[in-house]
């Protein structure tokens, strides 16, 4: 549940490893096998020669500046800017409001997430059922929506689990006078595994 397109993140960490594969592969051909070594050492001569004469060949203008470096650059610095912004996304669904409109022309009514979130964790941490529990805030479509994720004991049933999750949903609703878009995940336990972990409200 975040700002990060689920298919990009998977695509671009595929290139990348494809891209590392191939280059560790064949630094170990180049380092250990002959038959790669050897054309290898032959042809990179060449190939830095022309690289280095075409880069010369390109100037610009009257001066001794060669546009084919700058052209490199600001391929480099394009690739930077595109993983600042694709590092910059990551984690950025949690969201800090989980309310904010105009109840009047001069004033703004916001309530903050933290304030729903300890009022639910509050509520279901006396329950001896969890392990563990943890209830935060994302923004999905433009709506704060509550993510209660819930650690069951061996044995729990996972419906069990998920009503008392409700319960206190519910309570907060009832508090905050309106109902809160709401997903609740439960894990742990054998009958909590083999029972369907997510559910919306």
């Amino acid at each position: 549940m975040n700002n990060t397109n689920r298919v990009v993140n998977r695509v671009l960490v595929a290139v990348i490893g494809v891209i590392f594969l191939a280059v560790g592969a064949a630094l170990v051909g180049i380092a250990s096998i002959g038959a790669v070594r050897d054309p290898y050492v032959e042809n990179a001569r060449d190939v830095h020669g022309a690289v280095t004469g075409w880069l010369k060949s390109t100037t610009v203008a009257q001066t001794s500046i060669q546009w084919g470096w700058i052209l490199v650059l600001a391929v480099i610095a394009v690739l930077v800017i595109l993983l600042i912004v694709f590092v910059a996304r990551q984690g950025h669904g949690h969201h800090g409001t989980l309310i904010r409109e105009e109840t009047s022309p001069t004033g703004t009514t916001v309530i903050d997430s933290s304030v729903a979130e300890s009022a639910v964790q509050q509520d279901i941490d006396g329950n001896t059922d969890f392990l563990a529990s943890r209830v935060s805030t994302y923004r999905v479509r433009g709506v704060s929506v509550l993510k209660v994720s819930v650690t069951c004991r061996r044995g729990v049933s996972p419906r069990s689990a998920v009503t008392v999750v409700q319960h206190s949903l519910t309570g907060l609703d009832a508090l905050l006078g309106r109902e809160i878009p709401a997903l609740i995940q439960v894990s742990g336990g054998f009958r909590a595994r083999v029972a369907p972990r997510t559910r919306t409200r």
